[in-house]
Formats: structure tokens, sequence, C-alpha cells
């Protein structure tokens, strides 16, 4: 599944594939220092592990409880997004989201979350889409302020990192106020 946000940049589910799992790591060991700031799970990639992870995104695909995209410019890849927690039971999920450092302040991302939203409203007809971020994490508090998503609370020590506990921040929008 391939989808096109501008010219030269598209999201698409990778393959689980051998080549496939060696660039996903490359970028996140190039990215570790960066990543592991607000995602926990960088400390812990390994190489070892991304083709399972690779075949578990291409399954939750397919099955349509999760989508898992490559964020690819000019063929390059560069990051990832995803829907995540797929509900078919209230017609909600979380968008999820990380870019390399090198691509980050060229609206790559926002561009990102708002198609992966219109895939969410438009085409598996959800109602809800909503994203967290840590409160700190201004650049990642952005995107959904940008586009007009909802800021709807904040979860005190809602994560922890590093020993250290964080608030996150929730935003949400419904299909009905989503702008397109």
């Amino acid at each position: 599944m391939i989808i096109k946000v501008r010219e030269n940049l598209e999201m698409r589910v990778r393959e689980a594939t051998p080549e496939n799992a060696e660039e996903s790591y490359n970028i996140i060991d190039k990215n570790r220092n960066y990543l592991r700031e607000y995602l926990p799970w960088a400390d812990g990639t390994e190489l070892s592990g991304h083709l399972v992870t690779l075949e578990k995104w291409q399954k939750a695909c397919e099955d349509k409880n999760e989508f898992v995209f490559g964020i690819c410019l000019d063929g390059k890849y560069i990051g990832n997004i995803g829907l995540h927690d797929v509900k078919s039971n209230n017609n909600s999920a979380m968008i999820g989201y990380w870019l390399s450092e090198d691509w980050q302040g060229k609206g790559i991302m926002t561009d990102c979350v708002k198609a992966l939203a219109n895939f969410g409203f438009y085409e598996l007809d959800l109602n809800r889409i909503w994203i967290s971020c840590a409160f700190e994490n201004k650049k990642s508090r952005a995107i959904p302020e940008r586009l007009g998503f909802v800021q709807e609370g904040i979860f005190q020590d809602g994560t922890i990192l590093h020993g250290v506990y964080h608030d996150y921040v929730i935003y949400g929008v419904v299909k009905r106020n989503w702008g397109k």
C-alpha cells in the first residue's frame, strides 16, 4: 500500500525483506541519540529484530488493525508514521511518527500526518484520530497544533523515559472537524 503525499514524497507499507530491515535499522541507529530523547524503543532496537517487526506490521496492515508506513523522499527511507490501535468498535486510531533528524523542519511530517489522517477518515471511515506527544517535545506538538487537532488533556507522568517521568499531551480531531 502506498499513499502519495507530494510529488517526491510517499508513505508505503514496507515489505518484510532483509534489505528493508537493514535500511530501517541503519536510519534508527544513525538517529539513536536523537530518537531516544522521546522514544523508549530506540535503545532496544537491534538489526536482528527488524525483520520480525516488519513482518508484524505487514500482518497488522493485512488485518486492518494497524497501518505502519515508511516515509520515503525521492525513494529514500527517512522515517516512519503509523495509524495504531485502530478500533472498529468506536472508529478511532492513534497516529505515531518519527523522522530522521536530517529531514526535520521541511514540513514533511506535517504533510504525512495530514495524508494519514485523510486515509483514516476517508478510506477507513474513522471518526476520531488522536496523537500523544511528550509535553517537552515542542517539534512534535507543533504538528497536530498546525493541523487543527485540539489539545484534549495532559497525562501527568504519562510515560517514563530513562528513569524520568514525563507528562504527555493528547491531541484529537473528529471527522466532522477535519479540514482535509
